[in-house]
This record gives C-alpha cells, sequence and structure tokens, in this order.
C-alpha cells in the first residue's frame, strides 16, 4: 500500500523510556495521569471503582496496570474487541 506524502513518521521509543520498575515519581507524565485518574476514579459508584489502594501505585508498572483497569472501564468496547 502506498503511503501518503502526508504521513507522520513516529519513531519507536527507546528501551529505556518505560521501566516497570522506576518509581512513579520519576515520570511526571504518568504521575499526573495517575492523579487524574484517581480524581476520576472518586466519581464513579463503588462497583464500578478498580479497587486500587493509591498507595500501592509506587512504580512505572504498577501505574501502566492502574491505567490499562482505568482505560478498560471508561472504554469497555475497546477492552472487549483486543483494542480494535
Amino acid at each position: 500500500m502506498a503511503e501518503p506524502s502526508n504521513a507522520i513518521r513516529i519513531p519507536k521509543p527507546s528501551r529505556s523510556s518505560f521501566n516497570m520498575d522506576r518509581l512513579l515519581e520519576k515520570n511526571s507524565l504518568l504521575l499526573n495521569q495517575v492523579k487524574h485518574f484517581l480524581e476520576l476514579e472518586k466519581t464513579f459508584p463503588p462497583e464500578k471503582r478498580t479497587g486500587t489502594d493509591p498507595k500501592s501505585i509506587t512504580t512505572e508498572g504498577r501505574a501502566a496496570e492502574y491505567i490499562r483497569k482505568m482505560t478498560d472501564i471508561l472504554h469497555p468496547k475497546t477492552a472487549k474487541s483486543g483494542g480494535r
């Protein structure tokens, strides 16, 4: 398939850009996303909440897991179809 002339190439991130064991406080983007999701989750009815203890989200890996759970709640069709 031909590539459009206005295609934007996105380089692959470096291997060091995500580290499951790196402390969350060292990644302000993930930290802020987690904070926003925690505030949003407070508005959910109890049966829709993840049950995640906010104090347990201390690494990038834990943050990724929590963000995935919240994304599944917010976009259930995407979660069920495997992202399609």
